[in-house]
């Protein structure tokens, strides 16, 4: 009989990093070793979150591995495909970033040339136009 972690070693390695993660995170869930709540598994992203910020440039990655891995739960526990919610949230930046680009290219200045602050204002004001956050 197939022990529970031969059953995670079974996902495709593969298959692309958030897929692989949500499978594996369902076999574990499988077996009850999941967070009981989307609020439970945003602790973990908070948690997670906060040991990127104070890692060492050598520990760094494995903590950014961490968060993401942590946030592809919070998606599973809201039904949320993982790939199809990153796909999305990269076409809405680049649409943002054009409406951004276009306000001060208009103004007549280049987006080298204002701060990074300037830039997140104007990012502000075309999430404001769209109604979104």
């Amino acid at each position: 009989q197939e022990t529970d972690t031969q059953a995670l070693e079974s996902v495709a390695k593969s298959l692309p990093s958030l897929i692989r993660a949500e499978k594996l995170q369902k076999k574990a869930a499988k077996v009850g070793f999941d967070f009981p709540t989307p609020g439970d598994a945003m602790k973990k992203v908070y948690e997670e979150a906060r040991e990127v910020e104070t890692a060492d440039s050598d520990a760094v990655s494995e903590e950014i591995g961490d968060l993401l891995f942590a946030a592809v739960n919070v998606a599973r526990k809201h039904g949320v495909d993982p790939e199809e919610a990153l796909y999305r949230a990269t076409d809405k930046f680049i649409g943002r970033f054009s409406a951004v680009e276009k306000a001060v290219s208009e103004s007549g200045r280049r987006m080298e040339e204002l701060s990074m602050a300037e830039l997140d204002g104007i990012w502000d004001g075309v999430k404001a136009e769209n109604g979104s956050k």
